[in-house]
């Protein structure tokens, strides 16, 4: 038999609002159609940044990053607060001015290479970065 909870507002067990609340990696949730269920774990971006390469080497945001290599003109690498399970993750990313191309992926970072028109190494003002695979 299953059971449905209907509620407003869950809260943690101190009435202090819904900061501790937990979900467990086989969650699914409907999808929006109806029709098909997803993982809710395995929907979720593992890790995000926003960088600036140009004029100043600068994280403006970021999730799950810990660190920013700079490793010359146009390479950045982003390392993970918490590390993925394996390299096989997914990882788009998009320059503003340039071309960015990943360089790599390991367990605990993503380099990515921005280029110009002219296929140059280039820094670039913005760069987004996102994660998506498992986390180990």
């Amino acid at each position: 038999m299953t059971s449905q909870l209907n509620v407003d507002t869950i809260v943690d067990k101190a009435g202090s609002g819904g900061t501790n609340v937990k979900i467990g990696n086989t969650s699914t949730y409907v999808s929006d159609g109806g029709s098909a269920t997803q993982n809710t774990v395995q929907g979720l971006g593992k890790s995000w940044c926003n960088y600036e390469t140009a004029s100043t080497f600068v994280n403006n945001d970021s999730f799950n990053v810990s660190s920013l290599g700079d490793f010359g003109a146009g390479s950045c690498t982003m390392n993970f607060t918490n590390n993925m399970n394996n390299d096989d993750f997914s990882s788009p990313a998009i320059s503003s001015d340039t071309h960015i191309f990943q360089g790599g992926t390991s367990t605990s970072n993503v380099s990515n290479v921005s280029r110009n028109t002219n296929h140059a190494d280039s820094d670039a003002a913005r760069n987004h970065n996102t994660v998506h695979g498992d986390l180990a």
